[in-house]
C-alpha cells in the first residue's frame, strides 16, 4: 500500500498571508487581519487526505460530501473553528448553499471577505442565493441530521433536488408543508374584505341607525310639555330634552318673562328622560 503523500508542516504569520494565501489553500485574508502581527496559523500538511475528511467530519453540520470539498480545497477544521474561511469561500468550493449557511451560523463566519461584515453587505449575500437555495436553507434549518445531501438527508435533497429540475427549478423544499388551504383562506379572506353591493348597503343602513339614534329629542316627548310649552321653550333656543336638561333655570326664565318654578319643573322633567 503507498501511503499518501505528506509535506511537512507550514506555519504562515500575517505579513507572509499579504498575498491571499492561508491556512487552506486560496483562502483570502480580511483587510483587518493584514495589520495584525500577532494573526498566525499552522497548516499541518503532513495529514493525509483521509484523516482531514474524518477531522472535518467531527464538525457539526459537516458530513461526507462537504467534507469531500473541503479536503478538496485544503481546508483544515482549524480553518473554520478559527473563522478563517467565510460563507462564500464555502460555496465556491463546492459545499452546498443550505449546509454553508448551517456551518456559518454554527462558526459566527462572516458571509465574505470582500464586502466586510456591515449589514447591507449580509443583505446582498442572502439576496444572491437563488429561490430554490434560500427554501433549501430555510428548509434545513429545522433538521438535526446531516444536511450536506449525506445520511438520512440524502433521499429528501435528492427527491427535491429532481423535481427542481423537473418543474424547470420551482421545486419545494423537503418536507414543505402544503400551502393551499392557507392561499384558500386568504383568498376567502380578501373577497370577503374588499367592498360589494352587499357591503355598501350596510354601511348606509349602519349609517342611518346611528343617525336614527344620535338624532335630538324633541322636547315634546316630555309628557309635561305641551305645544304652547315646547313653542315656548323654543322662543330661547331649547328644542331637544338635553337642552332643557341642561339649562340654567333662572337665566331661562328671566329671557322667557316666567317663573324659575316652572323652568324648573320642565327642567327636571327632561333630566329625569335622560
Amino acid at each position: 500500500m503507498v501511503p499518501a503523500p505528506t509535506t511537512p508542516i507550514v506555519s504562515v504569520s500575517a505579513s507572509d498571508r499579504m498575498g491571499g494565501g492561508g491556512c487552506g489553500r486560496n483562502l483570502s485574508v480580511p483587510e483587518t487581519w493584514k495589520h495584525s502581527s500577532s494573526f498566525s496559523c499552522t497548516f499541518d500538511a503532513t495529514v493525509s487526505a483521509p484523516d482531514l475528511r474524518a477531522r472535518l467530519r467531527e464538525l457539526r453540520f459537516v458530513g461526507p460530501s462537504t467534507a469531500d470539498a473541503l479536503a478538496a480545497a485544503d481546508v483544515v477544521p482549524a480553518d473554520i473553528t478559527g473563522k478563517r474561511v467565510s460563507h462564500a469561500q464555502l460555496v465556491e468550493y463546492g459545499v452546498n448553499p443550505g449546509v454553508a449557511a448551517r456551518i456559518r451560523r454554527e462558526h459566527s463566519l462572516q458571509w465574505s471577505f470582500e464586502g466586510g461584515a456591515d449589514l447591507d453587505q449580509r443583505a446582498e449575500q442572502v439576496r444572491g442565493l437563488q429561490d430554490d437555495e434560500r427554501q433549501w436553507v430555510a428548509a434545513s434549518y429545522g433538521v438535526d441530521a446531516e444536511a450536506d445531501g449525506s445520511g438520512d438527508a440524502a433521499a429528501a435533497e435528492s427527491d427535491w433536488q429532481a423535481a427542481a429540475v423537473a418543474g424547470g427549478g420551482g421545486g419545494s423544499p423537503p418536507e414543505q408543508t402544503d400551502t393551499s388551504d392557507a392561499a384558500d383562506e386568504e383568498a376567502a379572506w380578501r373577497e370577503g374584505s374588499w367592498p360589494t353591493g352587499d357591503a355598501d348597503d350596510a354601511a348606509e343602513r349602519g349609517e342611518a341607525a346611528w343617525q336614527e339614534a344620535s338624532a335630538p329629542t324633541p322636547v315634546t316627548a316630555l309628557r309635561a310639555v305641551d305645544d304652547d310649552a315646547a313653542a315656548l321653550l323654543a322662543s330661547a333656543g331649547i328644542t331637544s330634552v338635553r337642552s332643557l336638561a341642561t339649562a340654567h333655570v333662572d337665566q331661562v326664565a328671566d329671557s322667557l318673562g316666567v317663573s324659575s318654578d316652572r323652568v324648573r319643573a320642565l327642567r327636571d322633567a327632561a333630566r329625569d328622560r335622560l
